[in-house]
């Protein structure tokens, strides 16, 4: 509401800023805390930020373009002890992280189904701790409480005005089912192996640049780089059209981590891994890398 306070991160995708600068407008006190050279954000920062009109702390556990994560466990313990909201947006993680809301302190946790979930575009859910209201985008059909002229305030009702999107939903579920069978860890190993490879394969490639903190093994399992001033795009586009291999160019919807990695024009390559990928097909990309930086 006018007059209370959030902090937030430089490591926030727009679906967190945009929502939030709208929160701006409407007289809300927003803090975006910064980072250091490597892309991380200190847990001392944002307790030094919580002030008395401190309403909610609202933050990424990974960065979508360094992969660098947040230690959401002491955010959590800080949201808790200063009693405002912990909100996190899990987008990134969800489905290669374990996240328990409960001991982790989280009363918001949302997350996308069609990253590592692995579930259709269209899809994703939000965890909303009891006695967390939250007010409602849309009002509707909601296939229940018929003759109430007002919309249902009940959760899960409340949030969930007009015909879910079932095929998405169901899924989504088949999806699940699937991660529950190979199982998380062996998932989380697998890229994160690939990703190391790969890392390692580049990092000392004269000409190439990579961004993120690789000291640490609890990360996402991306690589984002460039090569001298060349435009990502074009980087991008030489290794899908001559080797075939597919990237994500450009700004990643994260502006406040490209101007904080001074990439705001150049943008990056990411390399996003997948347990489905293989060694040699990372092999591939390291020398496709290779030669893109020698050209």
């Amino acid at each position: 509401n006018p007059g209370d306070h959030v902090i937030t991160t430089v490591l926030e995708h727009n679906s967190v800023l945009r929502p939030l600068y709208e929160c701006r407008e409407r007289g809300i006190e927003l803090t975006i805390l910064g980072c250091d050279g490597k892309g991380n954000i200190s847990c001392e920062n944002i307790e030094s930020a919580v002030k008395e009109n401190t309403r909610a702390i609202v933050c990424t556990h990974g960065s979508n373009l360094t992969g660098n994560m947040i230690d959401i466990s002491a955010v959590g313990a800080i949201a808790e002890k200063h009693h405002v909201l912990f909100v996190v947006d899990a987008s990134q993680t969800a489905g290669v992280f374990p996240v328990d809301v409960q001991k982790m302190k989280i009363d918001i946790l949302c997350f996308t189904g069609h990253k590592s979930l692995r579930g259709p575009q269209g899809t994703g859910g939000m965890y909303v701790r009891t006695g967390v209201e939250v007010r409602p985008l849309l009002s509707g059909g909601s296939g229940v409480d018929t003759y109430n002229i007002h919309h249902p305030k009940e959760m899960p009702t409340a949030l969930e005005a007009g015909t879910l999107n079932g095929h998405g939903i169901a899924g989504l579920n088949a999806a699940l089912s699937y991660l529950e069978e190979i199982g998380m860890d062996s998932v989380r190993a697998q890229e994160l192996s690939l990703m190391r490879m790969f890392y390692e394969g580049i990092c000392g490639i004269p000409g190439v640049k990579v961004y993120g903190d690789f000291e640490t093994r609890q990360r996402c399992p991306i690589v984002s780089f460039n090569i001298g001033d060349y435009d990502s795009s074009e980087v991008s586009d030489e290794l899908f059209s001559v080797y075939g291999i597919a990237t994500r160019p450009g700004a990643h919807c994260a502006p406040l981590m490209h101007k904080a990695l001074g990439t705001k024009d150049q943008g990056a390559v990411r390399f996003s891994f997948s347990h489905y990928n293989t060694e040699e097909e990372v092999q591939t990309a390291i020398e496709a890398v290779r030669k893109l930086a020698e050209d």
